[in-house]
């Protein structure tokens, strides 16, 4: 973040430039909109931050300034469009330190934009999405039984109901997107590093360091927990050895690693943040937090009557399942569809995988349908922050949509 930060004045005639050429628009969320991206209110901010002057480069670095118009966030394009155009003061408006996440995200335009156009760097990072799609896919085929089968659905889920054209050429998704999908491509590549924990460990905690450094509380941490730990039972079933470390126990490792490494990694930022530039970060972080993790109320713009009287931890669920249509191009039914057709996998996969839960197809089908509900987790723990971000959250349901297709082709004993 400290190198990548350069001239804010050459991305800032980018800036000027998209908004003349209509590639940035003073609304925050273009629906359905393939060359832009459909979440522009994320752009809008990222933009904001690599364009914002601070009092050093260390600042922008850990403590990014974005300035916005009223407390509910809405229209950060068009606060961005102002900006940059000098039409309005900056002290008439409200000061955010946005110091909660790292903003790794916001390398590759820092680093892109002193050469190439905003247009054409969302043309690099939608092609990079869809190469890594491609990669998972080729490694995978070149992999064991196991291996291949994983790898090959989620690349098929990823490139179908993923939302892949709306959301990979944005500065905030497409760089996170691709690294989740080469991350599981390495192990498909090289699956003897789920031989044993000397290997696997290390890589997850760094992929987990990785996912946390591009992530900005968009759904890809749950994504790739469950197919990092899909990815690795599948590669260790297909190298287990008599005497070598059960994959099971593998794959638990894998997750344990990538969840204390992104830990860690949140941590790292709050204390470089609060000892070098911004002694409230910590403050901030847990202020946000307490939000988040509270339950949410019912809201009548974002769901209907019938919705009204659920339990307060129910609405999320309640919303997400009425954002399906992200998932599906636009099409509300066929969203619904997509839940339907997943929850019947998935109950057959637990019916087949109960019978057989003695051997060892049985245990793996019921461990891949137990990583499935990883994103049912991550809403009971955030309930406030799905609700309210449900758009977007709504990405997490690839993960069921995938490994429970997955439980039910999971080959036999050799």
């Amino acid at each position: 973040m400290f190198v990548a930060q350069g001239d804010p004045c050459v991305i800032l005639s980018r800036v000027r430039a998209a908004f003349d050429a209509g590639e940035l628009r003073t609304r925050d969320f273009l629906w359905r909109d393939a060359r832009r991206g459909w979440f522009q209110f994320d752009d809008c901010n990222a933009l904001q931050m690599l364009t914002n002057q601070g009092s050093s480069r260390l600042e922008r670095a850990l403590s990014p300034k974005v300035f916005q118009e009223n407390e509910d966030w809405e229209g950060q394009c068009r606060v961005l469009r102002f900006l940059a155009e000098e039409w309005v003061d900056p002290n008439t408006l409200l000061l955010v330190r946005y110091t909660r996440y790292w903003h790794g995200y916001n390398v590759v335009p820092a680093l892109a934009l002193r050469y190439i156009e905003l247009r054409d760097l969302r043309r690099v990072l939608a092609g990079a999405v869809w190469l890594a799609i491609g990669t998972l896919a080729f490694a995978s085929l070149r992999s064991g039984p196991r291996a291949r089968r994983a790898g090959v659905i989620i690349a098929l889920v990823a490139a179908t109901v993923w939302a892949v054209p709306y959301f990979a050429p944005g500065l905030t998704q497409g760089p996170g997107d691709a690294l989740l999908l080469l991350g599981l491509a390495a192990i498909a590549a090289w699956p003897r590093m789920t031989v044993g924990l000397g290997t696997i460990v290390p890589y997850a905690a760094g992929f987990g360091a990785a996912a946390v450094f591009f992530e900005m509380m968009t759904g890809k941490l749950p994504t790739a927990i469950a197919w990092l730990a899909a990815m690795t039972l599948a590669a260790a079933r297909d190298q287990s050895r008599p005497g070598r470390v059960a994959a099971p126990k593998v794959a638990l490792a894998a997750v344990a690693a990538f969840c204390l490494a992104a830990a860690a990694t949140v941590i790292a930022k709050l204390i470089l943040t609060a000892v070098l530039v911004e002694p409230q970060a910590g403050t901030d972080f847990l202020a946000r937090l307490r939000l988040y993790v509270g339950v949410p109320e019912y809201y009548s713009r974002w769901l209907g009557k019938a919705e009204a009287n659920l339990p307060g931890i129910l609405l999320p669920f309640a919303r997400l399942f009425r954002q399906t249509g992200m998932l599906t191009y636009g099409s509300g039914r066929a969203g619904y569809a997509l839940v339907g057709v997943t929850g019947l996998a998935w109950l057959a996969a637990a019916i087949l995988g109960w019978r057989a839960r003695h051997i060892e197809r049985g245990q793996d089908m019921l461990i891949l349908l137990g990583a499935s509900l990883v994103p049912v987790v991550w809403v009971l723990l955030l309930p406030r922050h799905a609700y309210i971000h449900a758009q977007f959250i709504v990405r997490m349901l690839v993960v069921p949509t995938s490994l429970a297709p997955l439980a039910l082709c999971w080959p036999r004993q050799d």
